[in-house]
């Protein structure tokens, strides 16, 4: 990689970025909010934009867990004759810079040798970042010295949501009347990634393009035949003979299997960050600090208790290393139910959901 004069490329949103089609896509792309839809989106976006210049990529998937340094500068440094062209996605960037930071002279040394070898990077190497918090710190800003892309999606304002929300309903097309958008603005967190997802839902669920507030009650907040809440709290207390009996109530298993991959995936987020706060406070964990980095702050009293009692009775379910194999197992089936028959996915599944919940045993 030749170095070249810094230059940053900020978006607002992943639409801005998707939507301005760049001739090359950046190498280094850093997505920084707590919301992870929109880092789906994009990463959705290179995958789409590779697989059309016809040549084999690999994908690799870091988690910001111990022990991933080494592999990651091995993956990015070393040219590889069978695949050159790689996607590097750091699922947690919180996590896996911080040996880069700490006060320790080894993080010097790790930073000084990820600068030496920065100019070796194949054109072919794509890395890309979803660091999982609303701000950007400084040393994240200076860590590259060439350039890089940037999307910092942060929550609205709440005398801008409105505003936010009815361009992103025009743009795709799409019609809420004056109550159901009422009752969105009233129970959907105000992001980007949290309303282009909900808006998506209501698509690809009710295959329309107009909706009513009962709409918007059915499929976001529970009030169907399917209830995804359920689903996730039935997964992660192990409960498998009542997980099966209600994912067999699925129609449309390939649409509603991507909503229920996406709980899945925020959920196990969520207990992620509360085990770091248990371990970081040992005792008393201060909620409002907690909540605001689950980006609940804005929850009632009443929902972060039943939130918090969740969470506590999941993270007794899971070790590290469990957290870490479920995060690949789900972004694998995440991938892998698109291209997969209806009969062979189902016996897929089957397969799938026994390794799972196996993790729990570990």
């Amino acid at each position: 990689m030749a170095t070249a004069e810094k230059k940053i490329q900020e978006f607002a949103n992943c639409l801005e970025f998707i939507d301005s089609n760049p001739k090359e896509l950046p190498q280094i792309f850093c997505f920084v909010s707590q919301d992870s839809f929109e880092f789906e989106e994009i990463l959705q976006y290179y995958r789409e934009r590779l697989s059309k210049s016809g040549e084999p990529f690999e994908t690799i998937v870091f988690t910001g867990e111990n022990g991933e340094i080494d592999p990651f500068f091995s993956h990015a440094f070393t040219p590889d004759m069978f695949f050159p062209t790689k996607l590097l996605i750091i699922k947690s960037g919180v996590n896996f810079f911080k040996p880069f930071f700490n006060a320790a002279k080894k993080a010097n040394e790790l930073h000084n040798q990820f600068l030496h070898h920065l100019p070796q990077l194949s054109e072919k190497v794509y890395i890309l970042i979803h660091y999982e918090n609303w701000d950007m710190p400084s040393f994240l800003k200076k860590f590259f010295p060439i350039g890089y892309a940037l999307v910092h999606s942060k929550n609205f304002y709440s005398n801008e949501t409105r505003k936010h929300l009815e361009q992103l309903i025009r743009k795709m097309d799409l019609s809420l009347s004056s109550d159901a958008i009422d009752e969105f603005l009233h129970r959907i967190p105000p992001n980007m990634g949290s309303y282009l997802k909900s808006l998506q839902k209501l698509k690809l669920y009710l295959h329309k393009k107009k909706f009513e507030i009962e709409d918007v009650q059915d499929v976001l907040l529970g009030r169907t035949s399917i209830n995804y809440q359920v689903l996730v709290t039935l997964f992660f207390q192990n409960r498998k003979v009542e997980f099966y009996k209600e994912f067999s109530k699925l129609s449309d298993i390939r649409s509603e299997l991507g909503i229920l991959l996406s709980k899945l995936l925020d959920r196990l987020n969520e207990i992620r960050i509360f085990r770091i706060f248990q371990f970081k406070y040992k005792g008393a964990i201060p909620e409002d600090e907690l909540f605001m980095t689950l980006g609940m702050d804005s929850y009632s009293s009443g929902r972060k208790y039943h939130i918090k009692k969740e969470l506590i009775s999941d993270a007794k379910m899971l070790k590290d290393k469990s957290i870490e194999l479920l995060y690949e197992s789900l972004i694998d089936l995440n991938i892998r139910h698109k291209s997969r028959t209806d009969a062979d996915l189902t016996m897929y599944l089957q397969q799938k959901w026994m390794r799972m919940f196996n993790l729990f045993e570990i």
